[in-house]
């Protein structure tokens, strides 16, 4: 039999990539952590975690902490039948892309986690790496870009994330006065939101032959200080329109070329089995979908991968 209190600790060396701070989570010593790690790799017979700087699970190690949370998730759909609640804050994990946070996501969850004393663990990553998260069992319910469902878990659509290319009037009169062109891309300060191959970088590659190396970029992981870097004049970027729209509206902003907006469809994926404050936060994603994301038809398809 397993000895779960061992296994709790491995998900929180993995969790936290640090004895150190799942120490500090768990109320424990370090050095109590580290038995309990070396106490289920003796029973195993197997090295669950690479000790390295950040630590992380080998694949028995993940095979392990993803039973775990599976568990724990069992664990909670059982109390729900037996009527137990407990009185402690719950926490749920998810899956989510930067830009779903940016424009509003947060709000639609608010009230739930607040009446369900939830806290909520985000776990942000581009839109088009989210599902791993989930196929991994690090996260309950991820937003992604992949439409079809991974074992054990269901698929819902959201809608579709529409992208604007935008500038402030003066950047777009020094690099785009000739029209939005490949030259001019090729030359026109970019920003973008990580090294990953994400939604820009596909869209330059596929759209115009631009390869990583053939444009000046700005790489800022955060989407208001990428947005922020566009209203400052550093940068042109694509950005959610709904992000946008107040900036667009008051000219601190322009559209640099409508014909070229993005429509990413977008999917809420969650276990299937699923506990009721778990139930309601999939109400809550969905129901940001539909007042946040369209559902027309897209005007560029892009695969997440």
């Amino acid at each position: 039999m397993l000895d779960y209190k061992l296994l709790e600790a491995l998900d929180m060396v993995v969790r936290e990539s640090s004895f150190e701070r799942a120490a500090k989570r768990l109320f424990l010593t370090q050095s109590a952590v580290s038995q309990r790690i070396k106490s289920l790799e003796e029973k195993l017979g197997k090295v669950l975690v690479v000790r390295e700087s950040p630590v992380h699970a080998t694949r028995a190690g993940e095979m392990l902490i993803v039973h775990f949370r599976q568990v724990r998730q069992l664990e909670a759909a059982l109390a729900e039948q037996i009527d137990f609640k407990e009185q402690d804050w719950q926490s749920v994990r998810l899956g989510v892309n930067a830009d779903s946070l940016a424009i509003g996501l947060l709000d639609a969850l608010a009230p739930l986690l607040e009446s369900e004393r939830l806290l909520l663990e985000c776990v942000i990553d581009d839109e088009g790496y989210t599902l791993d998260l989930l196929r991994a069992g690090d996260v309950a319910g991820c937003i992604s870009t992949q439409p079809s469902a991974v074992a054990g878990c269901a698929v819902q659509s959201l809608g579709n994330m529409p992208y604007v290319f935008v500038a402030t009037p003066a950047f777009a009169e020094r690099y785009f006065s000739q029209g939005f062109t490949q030259t001019a891309l090729m030359h026109a300060p970019t920003a973008i939101f990580g090294h990953r191959d994400s939604l820009h970088r596909r869209w330059l590659g596929e759209r115009y032959g631009i390869l990583d190396d053939h444009f000046p970029c700005h790489q800022i992981p955060e989407s208001h200080a990428l947005f922020d870097a566009v209203c400052f004049g550093l940068a042109y970027a694509a950005i959610p329109y709904a992000q946008a729209k107040p900036a667009i509206t008051s000219g601190k902003v322009i559209e640099l070329a409508s014909s070229e907006r993005i429509h990413i469809p977008l999917y809420w994926h969650h276990w299937q089995k699923q506990t009721q404050e778990a139930k309601r936060v999939s109400d809550a994603v969905l129901a940001f979908g539909r007042r946040v994301l369209p559902s027309q038809e897209a005007s560029l398809y892009l695969n997440a991968l």
